[in-house]
Formats: structure tokens, sequence, C-alpha cells
């Protein structure tokens, strides 16, 4: 039924509370664990009034050592698992992958965002609810 599942990772504890429920799932129905990291793309203009440099090379080598150690330890675990580092607008580019990949779940932590910090900063979870074409799997995030 879930051949392949879609796990959005950014690099947080948080976020990786999600693996937990997509693992059993998989083991369940002897899924495919596909992890994904976005780096967003930010506006230079914007970089230079914050004084942070814009290293997208560094940003993405790390991007891609975090998802080999995350896929090295669902791979122990005997999980097949996939990654990729993926570069744009975090919420489009998972939609996008979801769609060319075919994954039939996506399970995402929430990161406990709601009312107006929610509608301030948007909601990566909220957006793949209401947009992806395969079900998503909410994991709430904990009470800090």
């Amino acid at each position: 039924m879930y051949e392949r599942i879609l796990v959005p990772l950014d690099q947080s504890d948080l976020a990786e509370r999600a693996l937990p429920h997509a693992v059993e799932i998989a083991r369940a129905f002897g899924s495919a664990i596909h992890l994904v990291s976005v780096v967003p793309i930010v506006d230079p203009v914007a970089l230079k009034t914050t004084g942070q440099p814009a290293d997208w090379e560094a940003q993405v080598e790390r991007a891609r050592e975090y998802m080999r150690g995350v896929r090295k330890r669902l791979i122990a675990d005997g999980i097949e698992a996939e990654w990729d580092v993926c570069q744009g607008d975090v919420a489009e580019e998972l939609l996008r992958y979801a769609e060319v990949q075919e994954c039939c779940l996506v399970v995402i932590c929430t990161h406990g965002r709601s009312g107006l910090g929610r509608w301030v900063y948007g909601s990566i979870a909220d957006k793949l609810l209401r947009h992806a074409t395969a079900p998503v799997l909410l994991v709430r995030a904990a009470d800090a």
C-alpha cells in the first residue's frame, strides 16, 4: 500500500521525530523511505541586510552529510532508504519530489506553531497537508 514514504528533514531533532513513525509503517508494508532535505534559497538582498554570507555549497554539503548519516542508521535498522537534497522553496520542492517519485505517504513532524506564528512564518506541514496528492501523516511536536 505504501511503497514509498517521504520524510522531509531539516537537520533538526524535532523533524526526526517523524522517523520512528515512518519506520514502523515501512516495516509493516515493506516500504522504502525517501529522506528529503531542502536548502531554501534566500534573497541575496536580504542576506546583505543580515550580514550573513550565502555559502550555498557549504549548506548543501552539510545537508548531504546529514542525510547520508540518517540513511546509514535506517539501513542498519533494516529499512530501505534513499535520500536527496533539493534547493528552493521548501514546500514546493517537497510537493514536487513527492509527485515525481510517486510517494504514497508523507510523514512529517509539525514544528508546533499555531495561530499568528503559523500565519506569519507559514507552515510547511500545513502546505503539504493542503496540496500533497498523497496522504500526509502529521506527527505532533511535543510541547516545549
